[in-house]
C-alpha cells in the first residue's frame, strides 16, 4: 500500500524479522508519521532507510531475546495492546547527510508534528515519532511534550538545543527511560 510519493506500508511491517499485520488504526499512525515527517526529510534529503517501524508483541520479545533495549511503552507500537498510546515511530538512516545535521532540520522544520526526536549518535540514526495530538486529536497534558534528546553509547548526552516554540502547550523536557 502507497502512503506518500515515497513510502510504502510495507516498510514498516517487519520487525525483528516478523511480518506485522497493521490494523487501521496503525496505518493511521503510519500513514500520518510519512506524510507529516518522513516525506518531508525525503524531499530535502533524498533517500532514507527505515529501519524500524511497527512492533508488536512478538517482535518485542525477540528483541528483548536479542539483547536489544527495547521498551514497551515505545510509540513503535501504534494504538496497539502493547502501547495504546503508541503513535507511530520510524528509526530511520539517512546516508547522504551528516545525520547530526538532518536531526538539527527535523527539529527546525518539523517540531509541531514531533512526538520524539532522538538521535543515537553511536549507532547514527534517528527516531522520530507522531505527536501524541496528532493522532488522538486530544489534550492530555501528561503526554503533550515533545521529546528532544542525544544519546550516545545508550546514554541520555544533551538536548541539543532549545527548540522554537511549539503549537502543543506547555513545553516541556522529559527523559525516557
Amino acid at each position: 500500500m502507497k502512503l506518500t510519493r515515497n513510502f510504502n506500508l510495507s516498510e514498516f511491517t517487519t520487525s525483528a524479522g516478523i511480518i506485522i499485520k497493521p490494523t487501521d488504526e496503525q496505518i493511521f499512525c503510519i500513514d500520518k508519521l510519512c506524510k507529516n515527517i518522513l516525506q518531508k526529510v525525503r524531499d530535502k534529503f533524498g533517500t532514507i532507510q527505515i529501519t524500524s517501524g511497527l512492533r508488536d508483541k512478538a517482535s518485542y520479545d525477540r528483541l528483548v531475546q536479542k539483547g536489544y533495549p527495547a521498551s514497551r511503552t515505545s510509540d513503535h507500537f501504534a494504538w496497539s495492546s502493547v502501547n495504546p498510546k503508541g503513535t507511530g515511530a520510524a528509526d530511520i538512516v539517512i546516508s547522504s547527510e551528516n545525520t547530526i545535521k538532518v536531526f538539527h532540520w527535523i527539529i527546525d522544520n518539523l517540531y509541531d508534528y514531533l512526538g520524539q526526536v532522538i538521535y543515537y549518535e553511536d549507532k547514527n540514526f534517528i527516531h522520530v515519532s507522531n505527536h501524541f495530538n496528532e493522532i488522538f486529536n486530544m489534550t492530555d497534558t501528561r503526554v503533550e511534550s515533545t521529546r528532544v534528546m542525544t544519546y550516545k553509547n545508550g546514554r541520555f548526552i544533551s538536548y541539543p538545543r532549545e527548540p522554537k516554540p511549539s503549537k502543543h502547550k506547555p513545553v516541556y523536557w522529559r527523559l525516557i527511560k
